[in-house]
């Protein structure tokens, strides 16, 4: 019997960042980590036009990477024998989701800012 381990069609968002993370290499989870964390530095250190929505973006990427990391860490018999340790991983997990998603809600708030510009004003 054979297993199929493609994502349905009607997968939601997290379903797909899911299956992408765990399905991507550790080099490409630690490249995303940490070019995200030089580009929110690089947005916050110049503060561009628009450096909200490059921090916000670059945010996105770096709790992704380390989401996924983390993930990985979590799968490992070294943390589930432990239970301190893997409620740690877990709890990081959670907050780097969390992260994540304040991170893309500022990315649509700041690309609805850009837009409207001094239109209201």
């Amino acid at each position: 019997m054979m297993v199929l381990s493609a994502l349905r069609p009607d997968a939601s968002l997290p379903e797909f960042l899911v299956e992408r993370a765990r399905s991507a290499s550790l080099r490409r989870l630690a490249a995303d980590a940490l070019a995200g964390s030089a580009g929110f530095a690089a947005a916050v250190w110049w503060r561009p036009t628009g450096w909200v929505v490059l921090a916000s973006v670059a945010l996105c990427f770096f709790s992704y990477g380390a989401w996924g990391i983390l993930d990985r860490a979590r799968s490992r018999s070294e943390v589930t024998a432990r239970p301190r340790l893997a409620g740690l991983v877990d709890a990081t997990c959670v907050l780097f989701a969390l992260i994540g998603a304040f991170a893309a809600a500022g990315v649509l708030l700041g690309v609805w800012a850009l837009a409207l510009g001094t239109w209201i004003s």
